[in-house]
């Protein structure tokens, strides 16, 4: 006998390997061979999105014929009870998960915040309609743009529609023909899904820049750590206490669909899988019917539908937006917030972000990180968004069909296990976060290494004008040929149009533009710095050929001297201490604050509108920014400054902040200065600057000195192939502006 049981073993074939397992050694590979190789894969994410094209074909027709049919069984008390039963399962959902979702903020490390100024400050998100996303007006066009919301309220009411006909059978029996035939269609689609999810895991692997992945690494903790709870210990204790099924069930049974979700990072295309698995658990425990098989069918495209955990782990990111930016979100403030979250996430994150970012008056630039974080997180959202319908459908049909209980013993069981749980989990987080995440703060010596020093040169500091040819009035272009030196007036203090580095250099937008016109002319150049009190008087005598320095054209200003065309176009912002923001938030906490001192260099146009619609506020003038700065807080309630450069100052000086009225940006041009008559070098430097702008050089320098592109040098990515074994050459850095 065990000679013939060695014989029959022998015979048998092998065990098959799961899909789940083949899908998790794809991921694997792919990470494996993306940081192997590099950017050199990024070729493969086309392969990647065709097999994602791929699952999505069938989606949208599989969701609107089970969905007919499916509620076309119904009777209108079946649909009546799901509607109650799933509504109040989410809910709870819901309430739990917004609570334990502000906990998370209790692992973060302490933190200085700071960052360049961004366009995004200045543009509103892409609207959404929210009438196109949920009334499908024309159901074709739903379908081509995806909406699926709309799509899905057309199937509801064509299915609730079927239930008071008789005769549709006739209906009903080809869609559910249909329905087998796209699940059929979707199997043998499946069968690719190694090489898909191979290529797309490999793409990425090998083309994220490390550096954004360091920036946000306490970001991809809270969020990994918060979608492992959700996941793995919530939701399946939640349907664990009032349905039969074990917790190994629960977490086992969809497990090849959460993984092509989390390895695809897209919960659509495993609504089909997720179906069948919500049908073959009750199979499984010999509960299942045709009736939990149409309610399955029902159930995950109508929820898909409603915001599902995955989509409010957006909550996640707002509370981390506001530890990065300094900010304390105590939880009266953050349970208002996380409701009107929820509710604007039935529409589009996209669209929810920025509303909840501005309501709660953090920077709106942070929204481009959640973009960039979106590649790495968008995995993590999707295996929660496909438990979260998972759990939906278990639930819920439990409940429709009867085989709802609660279970005292594990209610008891989770109750006492939670806390015990979720302390160990973020205390380990919290204890990890502050032992590996270094937040030293470093974005001062970012922009003192762009721009501007602690002390400025002893040449600077004692410039003797008895050092320049003597001259008594000003120069024409003709007369600066001739002499071969350009004489050109600069404020040494302004970030960051002018400034000395950390090396004492003297760089900036302005000091390269005229570095560029030297060259250009084959001159040689002179900077001589000046005081804002005499430099219009100087100019006009001769001192300077061109005055620069990032100067604001005012209608007084123009009188005297002559602008060129705009260099550039700055915004508006008032700079205050950090515990000061929310004092001076809003145009009438700034009329309640009491007596206000503004300290301003120059006299900004803006001025006389702010002093008529704010009596309580008063504008003294200084000699530079720095003076404010260094001032502390002790003469100046603020500082009147454009956005661009105010955002700069306050990464040198961390402890302050801008402030500006997003419905209420205004503007204003700065320019080049000549003298008054001066008009053959005024013509000159117009004609030179359009082609400047025109060239894009203007942009490049704008880029780089405003928005602080490349203001850390960018480096080649990271990869086996080349930095260890170094069988490739690496490409050349990305070079800062020319100097």
């Amino acid at each position: 006998m065990n000679q013939s049981a060695a014989t029959e073993a022998q015979a048998s074939p092998p065990k098959k390997m799961s899909m789940s397992t083949l899908v998790l050694l794809s991921f694997a590979a792919g990470i494996a061979a993306g940081l192997f190789f590099g950017e050199m894969l990024a070729w493969m994410s086309i392969i990647g999105d065709a097999f994602v094209k791929l699952l999505q074909m069938t989606i949208i027709p599989y969701i609107m014929v089970s969905l007919i049919s499916s509620l076309g069984h119904l009777s209108y008390q079946q649909a009546k009870s799901l509607a109650l039963n799933v509504g109040k399962l989410m809910l709870v959902i819901w309430s739990f998960g917004l609570v334990l979702m502000y906990l998370i903020k209790y692992t973060f490390p302490d933190w200085e915040a700071g960052d360049f100024f961004s366009l995004s400050v200045l543009q509103d998100p892409a609207p959404v309609s929210l009438l196109d996303l949920y009334i499908p007006a024309n159901p074709f066009f739903s379908m081509s743009n995806s909406y699926i919301p709309a799509i899905v309220l057309f199937c509801v009411a064509t299915g609730i529609a079927l239930i008071g006909i008789e005769d549709k059978s006739a209906l009903l029996k080809p869609l559910q023909l249909l329905g087998d035939a796209f699940n059929r269609v979707t199997g043998y689609i499946v069968k690719l899904m190694p090489l898909g999810i191979f290529a797309m895991t490999a793409a990425t692997a090998g083309t994220m820049d490390i550096a954004e992945f360091q920036r946000l690494q306490v970001y991809f903790a809270a969020h990994v750590v918060m979608t492992l709870i959700l996941t793995y210990w919530l939701l399946p204790a939640l349907v664990a206490v009032i349905t039969p099924f074990s917790y190994r069930d629960l977490t086992g049974i969809a497990r090849d669909a959460l993984i092509t979700a989390f390895a695809a990072g897209n919960i659509f295309i495993v609504l089909p899988l997720l179906i069948e698995h919500t049908k073959a658990l009750f199979h499984k425990y010999r509960i299942g019917s045709e009736e939990t098989d149409d309610y399955a069918n029902v159930i995950i495209p109508v929820v898909f539908s409603f915001p599902n955990l995955g989509k409010l782990l957006t909550i996640v990111f707002v509370l981390f937006a506001a530890w990065f930016a300094g900010a304390d979100l105590d939880f009266v403030t953050y349970l208002p917030m996380a409701i009107n979250g929820l509710i604007s996430l039935f529409g589009s994150v996209y669209l929810t972000v920025p509303m909840l970012l501005d309501g709660l008056q953090l920077p709106s630039d942070l929204f481009q990180l959640y973009m960039v974080s979106s590649l790495f997180t968008s995995r993590f959202t999707s295996l929660l968004a496909a438990m979260n319908l998972f759990i939906l459908a278990v639930g819920g049909t439990a409940m429709l069909a009867g085989h709802a209980r609660l279970n005292l013993r594990r209610l008891m069981l989770y109750a006492a296990a939670t806390p015990l749980v979720l302390g160990a989990i973020l205390l380990g987080t919290a204890a990890l976060l502050n032992k590996v995440v270094d937040t030293t703060y470093v974005m001062d010596e970012v922009v003192a290494n762009m721009t501007s020093a602690e002390s400025l040169p002893d040449s600077v500091v004692n410039f003797q004008p008895r050092e320049l040819p003597p001259t008594s009035a000003p120069r024409s272009l003709d007369e600066i040929r001739e002499s071969g030196l350009l004489r050109v007036g600069y404020n040494p203090l302004q970030v960051p149009f002018s400034f000395y580095n950390a090396d004492n250099r003297l760089v900036g937008l302005d000091v390269e533009m005229m570095n560029k016109l030297a060259r250009e002319l084959e001159l040689e150049l002179a900077f001589i710095p000046y005081g804002s009190a005499s430099v219009l008087e100087d100019l006009n005598r001769g001192r300077f050929d061109i005055v620069i320095s990032g100067l604001q054209m005012t209608t007084r200003r123009i009188q005297y001297v002559g602008f060129t065309n705009p260099v550039l176009t700055l915004h508006y912002s008032l700079v205050v201490k950090d515990h000061r923001a929310d004092e001076l938030a809003t145009n009438e906490l700034v009329r309640q604050a009491g007596p206000l001192t503004i300290a301003s260099v120059g006299d900004y146009s803006i001025i006389p509108h702010i002093e008529k619609g704010f009596p309580n506020i008063r504008f003294e003038r200084i000699e530079s920014d720095r003076q404010f700065f260094e001032d502390g807080g002790q003469t100046w309630d603020g500082l009147l400054i454009s956005l661009e450069a105010g955002k700069a100052w306050t990464m040198l000086y961390p402890e302050y902040t801008t402030l500006y009225n997003r419905d209420e940006i205004k503007s204003f041009p700065v320019a080049y200065v000549v003298a008054r008559n001066n008009i053959e070098l005024h013509l000159f430097l117009n004609s030179w600057l359009e082609l400047q702008q025109s060239s894009g050089y203007v942009d490049t320098l704008y880029n780089y000195w405003i928005l602080g592109q490349n203001a850390q040098p960018s480096q080649p990515r990271w990869s086996v192939i080349k930095d260890v074994l170094g069988w490739v050459k690496p490409p050349a850095t990305t070079p800062a502006p020319s100097q």
